[in-house]
């Protein structure tokens, strides 16, 4: 890369990293394996052969968003429809964003006699009313409120124009990718829907593909809404980077600009980072803005390592602590004192209270995403850090309640 262009600017100007969930890191790095599946599916698909979704699961700060960001890119620039949307637990809000997204995606198809097509689909769906009697077989929304009528209805919409779609692009070697961020928190009626789809389109050998995100207990939520999905989905676990990895992801940014770590500031970076990619942007961002020097030298690094311990505490912890209820940062703090993993009689004795007493609150801080079961009887954060943190700032005393539970 020619960087003459750069002369004269302040090094901080150029700085490469930047924390934030689901913003591009500069390289993607340790994903190889995942980029290849995708490539293998989109060349499945354009010889109409049959394949599988793919679920990916991991811990918060793992890269899960910013890797499903860049398999829709990769998906998109090969011609193929991509819908992207992040669960939130509202059935009707998330058909609706299904909905809208999906016409969205109909109207960036470059080819414009495809695009009419896909079109018409579209139209033929909305136009369709689902009160109706064909034959002797009448579709039965009677004896459910609004709200539920709304659902069911979405939910057969939503199976018709999935259906009309990936019959269209088919016939073109083109295929339906829906990537869904946050799976682990989709309403059980949109989750049941996608999932009946996606077994449905495959039973038809028509090109739709559900492509997931979410926290570790994400398989077992899929599987519990359907028992064959353990069967339509290809399961990937999203985990820590390995120390060659976390150096390329230092490194690479810094040669593109034509800087460098020094070998001592790159293994403490690898130290601090702990193989997390979130970590990498927020150590790499704070280390480069506390040098002077080119090589970056492990004085700037620790220079930096204070704002980067802030950063992640604002932008991974704090804010996850005030979703918790008193008794909840009880909880939260009790098994930071045991360790990152625990057992839930573990926490029952810390807090001299019983397993039974407390499975209410354990019930919602999974629900809020803060801890999951890692297994029968276990619980673990799903932040990475979280039991550090908490150890460190103890900050119950200053942090307000969001009401959130």
């Amino acid at each position: 890369m020619n960087t003459d262009f750069l002369e004269g600017l302040p090094l901080h100007a150029l700085n490469p990293f930047m924390p934030g969930a689901g913003k591009q890191p500069p390289e993607l790095v340790g994903r190889t394996h995942d980029l290849e599946l995708m490539d293998r599916m989109i060349a499945r698909t354009k010889l109409g052969l049959l394949d599988r979704g793919i679920i990916y699961s991991g811990l918060r700060g793992m890269g899960k968003t910013v890797l499903l960001l860049k398999l829709n890119d990769m998906v998109f620039e090969q011609g193929m429809v991509t819908v992207q949307i992040e669960a939130n637990g509202d059935a009707e809000a998330e058909y609706d964003e299904l909905m809208h997204e999906l016409s969205l995606s109909i109207m960036r198809i470059r080819k414009p006699d495809i695009r009419q097509r896909l079109a018409d689909v579209f139209s033929h769906v909305e136009s369709i009313s689902l009160d109706f009697v064909l034959g002797s077989a009448k579709v039965e929304l009677r004896g459910s409120d609004a709200a539920e009528r709304s659902v069911r209805t979405s939910s057969y919409r939503l199976e018709l124009l999935i259906e009309g779609l990936a019959a269209e692009l088919g016939k073109n070697g083109l295929g339906l990718f829906l990537f869904v961020d946050e799976f682990q928190d989709m309403s059980a009626d949109v989750m049941m829907t996608l999932i009946t789809v996606q077994h449905k389109m495959g039973q038809r050998n028509l090109p739709f593909y559900v492509i997931g995100a979410g926290l570790p207990n994400l398989p077992g939520v899929l599987t519990k809404a359907r028992s064959y999905a353990e069967r339509l989905f290809e399961y990937r676990v999203i985990g820590r980077l390995d120390d060659e990895a976390v150096a390329d992801g230092f490194q690479k940014p810094a040669h593109e600009l034509g800087y460098a770590f020094d070998q001592e500031a790159l293994s403490r970076l690898i130290e601090l980072s702990n193989g997390y990619p979130y970590f990498i942007q927020a150590y790499g961002k704070a280390t480069w803005d506390a040098s002077d020097s080119n090589p970056i030298a492990v004085d700037a690094v620790k220079r930096g390592e204070p704002v980067a311990r802030a950063e992640l505490d604002q932008g991974l912890y704090v804010s996850r602590w005030q979703w918790a209820t008193p008794l909840g940062r009880e909880y939260l703090a009790a098994m930071a004192a045991i360790g990152e993993t625990c057992t839930s009689s573990q926490v029952a004795k810390h807090m001299n209270r019983s397993v039974s007493d407390l499975s209410s609150i354990r019930l919602a801080l999974i629900e809020l995403g803060l801890v999951y079961s890692p297994e029968r009887g276990r619980i673990a954060f799903t932040v990475p850090g979280m039991d550090e943190f908490i150890r460190r700032v103890m900050p119950a005393e200053v942090q307000s309640y969001d009401g959130r539970s």
